[in-house]
């Protein structure tokens, strides 16, 4: 994978951040479901279901087809039963493409925070379309006790590598969270 940087101009500071390149194994065949289950039913951890909308840059303009990556770890922290840190393969995962509305949905379980350490449980996304720029990022959750000041106000900055969320109660204790996406400029 290409490692590329972008200098960004947010609250008043120049940011030099890493941009990946599209990693051809992380963009949804043109026939994916927009709706998957990134964990099994059997998976053990608590049940969650995320749905949203993808976004042209413009943020009111829904996007047809966009290619959204999800991936996690376990309710232990891990992203292989062997390996807590093999993000680049993971285990809990799924490729979707948006509906005609740009709509797209899973079932999971809430992600454990990554063994020995005070990182924030979190679900990382990938996004892109045809014409559009790649947004990537995590949803954080409100609640996590490893939860910084730093991050919450990161997540409250457009354009954040966090998206924070609050978990809802759904029909028999699912928990729901509604992440929409709006992608980059080109």
């Amino acid at each position: 994978m290409e490692l590329k940087t972008a200098v960004l101009f947010v609250s008043g500071s120049l940011l030099a951040l890493p941009v990946l390149a599209a990693d051809p194994n992380r963009i949804a065949p043109k026939d994916a479901p927009s709706v998957a289950s990134v964990a099994p039913a059997d998976e053990p951890g608590s049940r969650l279901e995320v749905s949203g909308v993808v976004y042209a840059a413009d943020g009111k303009t829904p996007v047809a087809t966009a290619s959204v990556y999800v991936y996690q770890t376990d309710a232990r922290g891990y992203y292989r039963p062997d390996d807590a840190m093999g993000n680049r393969n993971p285990r809990l995962m799924a490729l979707l493409r948006t509906d005609g509305q740009g709509r797209y949905s899973y079932r999971t379980i809430r992600p454990g925070s990554y063994p020995n350490s005070r990182v924030p449980q979190h679900i990382h996304y990938e996004v892109t379309a045809e014409g559009q720029g790649t947004r990537i990022f995590e949803i954080v959750f409100e609640d996590d006790p490893f939860m910084t000041a730093k991050i919450r106000e990161d997540a409250a900055q457009p354009g954040s590598i966090y998206a924070l969320q609050r978990v809802t109660p759904g029909p028999g204790g699912v928990g729901r969270i509604t992440q929409n996406v709006v992608l980059t400029r080109p």
